[in-house]
């Protein structure tokens, strides 16, 4: 058993087999991807990537599944043999699906998707990683062995691993089987390790507190909750508090880390950037040439550019954020915003931008207008001691407070015009 000492979970187990996995030329690419694309340029310190990020969700993931299954017996069936055979391959499969599910990120992460080409998702090219190169034949081993110790009903194919975590392109029978989707919900889903696990790194990471938690309470008190034969995570009542933390803490990460106002910036200027590169201003679609870009590959490819776009990115060349609206922006302003950007625009042209950002933390407010939505996806709590069920919504006045959709937006300007363009700000809003 090989262990990586990790700086947010302490030593992480890995077996033999995932070790080949971690070792193969498509994980090992993850080093070199930053896990918060140009934040590293805002908080110094942001230089980890997605390869210790992708262990630390593998660890997750078995972590609140053992937590789980230890607390709720029977989980998976009456039969204790049957129930006992379906922990241990539930618990590899969620493994597998924790250290696979970011294999397809493009260089930097997230801020260079839009230059994917036919509007395909860095989750396209996951697919492909797991499926069609070395890493499905050691995945295809592992479920060579669970087949022959358990039998054959217990197979482990890179398919079955992708269509538990992306649960669309169900080719395969056996995920009709309602345990699956309760697998999937480790991995997408209001509670899930990806987010309890890049939190805490990015907290750290970043040298800030907004993204710590008590993540030892937190797993302890996760649970599974049973409804007309369908599986989902809930948390005890005793959670509730843990919960909140664990809400609050992605929130103020978005305010103040993931939307920072020249982590933005930056984004949109390594974009340009990279128009300038790639072939065709787009990633290749082909996984084997699509693999060779990383970081590293651009930022030696900007290291030999003398592009304009690629120049302004290197030198940091970075636009005044001359208006920002609030974190919670109605309509109406986000409506002037534009208008005032516009007329702005049409005087400064290039020298202006607008950069706009609309997302929920979490995603609460089905659940805040209908407590009682059965779709399976909202936080169910359960007493310990009664055994009562209620949604999250119906006990938390602080998560009811934050639920509605961060939106902000900002007007940036070049340096040498930015008094210039705040004044005419003015102007304009007193209009």
């Amino acid at each position: 058993m090989y262990q990586f000492r990790d700086p947010i979970h302490g030593f992480i187990p890995v077996s033999e087999e995932e070790l080949c996995i971690i070792n193969s030329p498509p994980f090992q690419r993850l080093r070199n991807i930053h896990q918060l694309a140009t934040t590293y340029l805002v908080y110094h310190g942001a230089e980890h990537t997605r390869f210790g990020h992708s262990i630390g969700v593998m660890h997750l993931t078995s972590r609140v599944f053992d937590s789980v299954t230890a607390k709720v017996p029977h989980l998976f069936s009456e039969d204790d043999d049957e129930n006992s055979r379906k922990i241990v391959w539930y618990r590899q499969l969620l493994r597998l699906i924790g250290l696979t599910h970011d294999l397809g990120h493009a260089p930097f992460s997230h801020a260079s998707e839009e230059l994917f080409v036919g509007g395909k998702e860095h989750e396209d090219f996951t697919k492909l990683i797991i499926c069609e190169t070395e890493i499905a034949d050691y995945i295809r081993a592992i479920g060579q062995r669970f087949k022959l110790e358990y039998g054959p009903q217990y197979d482990i194919t890179p398919e079955l691993v992708w269509m538990i975590y992306d649960g669309k392109d169900v080719t395969d029978d056996r995920f009709i089987m309602p345990d699956f989707l309760f697998l999937k919900s480790f991995m997408d889903g209001e509670l899930d390790c990806d987010k309890m696990d890049y939190l805490l790194r990015d907290s750290k990471y970043c040298g800030v507190s907004y993204g710590k938690y008590d993540l030892a309470r937190f797993v302890s008190t996760l649970t599974a909750y049973k409804q007309d034969n369908t599986l989902q995570l809930a948390i005890e009542r005793a959670g509730i508090q843990a919960l909140e933390e664990f809400v609050l803490a992605r929130y103020f990460m978005f305010i103040q880390v993931y939307f920072h106002k020249t982590r933005r910036y930056l984004d949109k200027a390594l974009v340009n950037g990279l128009k300038a590169i790639l072939p065709d201003g787009k990633y290749p679609e082909n996984i084997e040439e699509y693999l060779k870009w990383d970081d590293v590959q651009v930022l030696h490819l900007f290291s030999e550019s003398e592009d304009p776009a690629v120049l302004a990115f290197k030198s940091r060349k970075i636009m005044t954020c001359v208006h920002e609206s609030k974190a919670h922006a109605e309509k109406s302003e986000k409506k002037n915003a534009r208008l005032i950007f516009s007329l702005l625009r049409s005087e400064y042209g290039d020298s202006v931008l607008f950069d706009n950002v609309d997302k929920a933390a979490h995603n609460l407010t089905p659940f805040l207008l209908e407590p009682h939505d059965d779709s399976g996806k909202g936080i169910m709590i359960i007493d310990e001691k009664t055994g009562a069920i209620k949604n999250i919504m119906e006990e938390s006045i602080i998560l009811e407070s934050i639920v509605h959709p961060i939106s902000i937006s900002r007007i940036y300007a070049e340096k040498e015009i930015a008094p210039e363009v705040i004044t005419k700000i003015k102007e304009y809003q007193d209009l």
